[in-house]
């Protein structure tokens, strides 16, 4: 099984992550960080909060398409065939006719039993109906007909050919009901729900088509000694057929498990502990410095965290390197970087945003 996971950024794309060594280095505003945090770092990153951001889970599935079997409800020698493997048929079309001589001697044995009975009981007439009701649906039995539009995918009789009702006559795969099975690791079910957004990528036709999560199994199974749950992917497109998409097609979906909007986010490495747990990020001022926020998060991806206060949508932020991306940027740019201990003056107290957790 293939399956990788990655962020999605919807409306707003990241309008700056640059090294503020480039306009705050030993510059006027040095005094006025330091003055206002009590850092003494000489480089951060400068970070513009978004207001759209998602995530996702990628998975391999397989096409497959709802097939019907074709049984003829009457037994008797093929007469004729109309229709060839590949042919596409609409529903209730002619595929093939049973011969009818022993069914037509029937209903007229039995129209002929009916109008007789008139002398007879109103017992007996009933029942000589429900004889001639019977007799004349055989005999319309007789014409093996498509119970829906599709094509022929398997023709399994020829003429002269006697069949029963047990044995399909024909198969068709129907119209515009095109499915993509996947399999979800365990891991991730907790984050799936029916009815879940999904996007269809076609590599090959160089096509994407919008989904839908339609069915989820209420087992699991193994792939490869990783548990996973099976669940199908419907296209929301009402007429699929307009695409060469055949069953047995490999397509990649994926599977949006998050999607907030209007809201206010920031990277995870944004968020600061503050000495009493509480979490801060340090906002820059319009002066050009940066003063300690006190914030409260909602919901998270794998690299982005919901603000629900404490930072407006125009707010830019601040983030210390970690250890290891300073010695990154050291390296790549020969800058030389303190990392400050984090001993934050009193941070200020925003009210809420407003932009809150509405939406999910």
């Amino acid at each position: 099984m293939k399956k990788r996971t990655k962020i999605t950024i919807w409306t707003i794309v990241i309008i700056a992550i640059v090294i503020i060594g480039s306009f705050i280095l030993l510059s006027r505003n040095k005094s006025k960080i330091s003055s206002d945090t009590g850092l003494s770092s000489s480089i951060y990153l400068k970070y513009q909060v978004k207001t759209d951001i998602g995530d996702s889970i990628e998975v391999v599935g397989t096409v497959q398409a709802s097939t019907k079997s074709v049984m003829p409800k009457v037994s008797g020698e093929i007469k004729e065939i109309y229709v060839e493997k590949g042919d596409h048929v609409e529903a209730g079309q002619l595929l093939a006719k049973i011969d009818d001589l022993q069914y037509q001697v029937q209903y007229l044995n039995a129209l002929n039993d009916y109008e007789s009975s008139s002398n007879l009981g109103e017992r007996m007439k009933q029942v000589k109906k429900l004889q001639l009701d019977l007799a004349e649906k055989n005999l319309g039995y007789t014409n093996i007909t498509a119970p829906v539009s599709g094509v022929i995918s398997e023709v399994n009789v020829t003429e002269k050919d006697v069949i029963g009702t047990t044995a399909a006559a024909f198969t068709i795969v129907e119209d515009n009901n095109l499915k993509v099975k996947v399999a979800i690791d365990e891991i991730d079910i907790p984050l799936i729900k029916e009815g879940m957004e999904a996007t269809i990528v076609f590599d090959s036709l160089n096509l994407n088509l919008p989904g839908r999560i339609s069915w989820i199994s209420p087992t699991a199974t193994t792939d490869m000694g990783i548990v996973v749950i099976p669940i199908e992917i419907e296209f929301e497109e009402e007429d699929v057929n307009q695409y060469p998409i055949i069953s047995g097609m490999t397509a990649d979906v994926e599977i949006v498990t998050l999607k907030l909007e209007d809201t206010v986010a920031v990277p995870k490495d944004a968020i600061q502990i503050g000495p009493d747990g509480s979490k801060m990020v340090y906002k820059m001022t319009q002066e050009g410095g940066m003063e300690p926020v006190q914030v409260q998060t909602g919901r998270e991806t794998d690299k982005m965290v919901e603000i629900t206060s404490g930072l407006s949508k125009e707010d830019v932020v601040l983030i210390i390197p970690s250890s290891q991306e300073a010695d990154r940027l050291m390296q790549q740019y020969g800058l030389t970087i303190s990392i400050p201990s984090i001993t934050p003056t009193t941070p200020s107290r925003v009210p809420p945003t407003g932009g809150g957790r509405g939406g999910f």
